[in-house]
């Protein structure tokens, strides 16, 4: 659960497709990363869930 840190971007999928967000808070418990896209959409993901963000 250490693979990610506040302010990491990251490909989540929010519905059906893949979308940039940055994680904005981290649940050891219940080993799970906030993950925001704007100022409304944020959701919840497990490590397996996310892809990290490589800029080409």
């Amino acid at each position: 659960m250490e693979k990610y840190q506040i302010g990491d971007i990251v490909y989540a999928k929010l519905g059906t497709f893949p979308v940039v967000g940055t994680i904005v808070a981290v649940d050891t418990k219940a080993e799970k990363y906030l993950v925001r896209f704007s100022a409304v959409q944020q959701n919840w993901y497990a490590e397996e869930e996310l892809i990290p963000y490589q800029q080409k």
